[in-house]
């Protein structure tokens, strides 16, 4: 139950999948390859090969906007609200929140951009339910950035609250503020007709930091119905998205 999109706005997400995308890293992941004729989990391109992508198409896109607004020319300070850069994301990523559900199904893949005016870091990690044979896996995608050249605040919560006006007719979506969780926080969802949650980003912004962590799934076994309740996995995510921050401050 993949989800449509396509767009370097971490909200624009899905309609299509991005040949150069994946977890989260801008760009809803594509699809798991299917099974080998005999049997296993091998076979498609490695996920940190998508995740990487999309950290250099996000990277080139805030380029843009940077050279658009005159960003690197700003006197303003960036303010980075103690958070400390990072060349390995994934060992900063809390996933105990999915823990007793699920099982990381392979090596944790991070990916890394480093500029004059933006930090980028990302993680993507690939989950299956505890004992299941049959293919079906959970997304979770951590990136992070640091910004240097403009303060993303002005646009935040616009980014967030866009998604309504692309996506609103064509799933059951829905924008939520969050309290408790930087300088502010918002958590945009997507489900099916049938009330399946098949895609979450929670997105945090503390001074000129932000932090994005979604999780997407692909859960077509009936008995993992619990595992697409909006209220279990959002708070999954919290936690998980508290956790991390905690263990990326200097």
């Amino acid at each position: 139950m993949a989800i449509p999109g396509g767009s370097p706005n971490p909200y624009l997400q899905p309609q299509q999948p991005h040949p150069y995308a994946g977890g989260y890293s801008s760009y809803p992941p594509p699809p798991p390859p299917a099974p080998p004729a005999g049997g296993g989990r091998g076979g498609g391109v490695p996920g940190w090969l998508w995740g990487l992508g999309g950290v250099l198409l996000a990277s080139a896109a805030w380029g843009g906007v940077l050279l658009a607004t005159g960003g690197l020319g700003g006197g303003d300070r960036p303010d980075l609200a103690g958070y400390g850069t990072t060349d390995d994301l994934c060992a900063a990523a809390d996933v105990s929140a999915f823990e007793d559900s699920y099982s990381i199904d392979s090596e944790p893949r991070a990916g890394t951009f480093s500029g004059d005016r933006l930090e980028k870091a990302v993680c993507d990690i690939t989950l299956t339910p505890t004992g299941d044979e049959n293919y079906n896996s959970v997304y979770l995608n951590y990136e992070v950035s640091w910004h240097r050249g403009t303060d993303p605040a002005p646009e935040f919560a616009d980014q967030a609250r866009s998604s309504e006006v692309f996506f609103g007719n064509e799933l059951e979506l829905t924008v939520e503020e969050v309290s408790g969780l930087g300088d502010e926080a918002y958590l945009v969802t997507f489900a099916e007709e049938s009330g399946e949650l098949t895609w979450a980003v929670l997105s945090v912004r503390e001074g000129w930091f932000e932090a994005h962590l979604s999780w997407n799934a692909f859960l077509d076994t009936p008995e993992y119905a619990e595992l697409v309740e909006a209220r279990s996995v959002t708070a999954a995510l919290r936690t998980s998205a508290e956790k991390t921050l905690v263990a990326l401050k200097e």
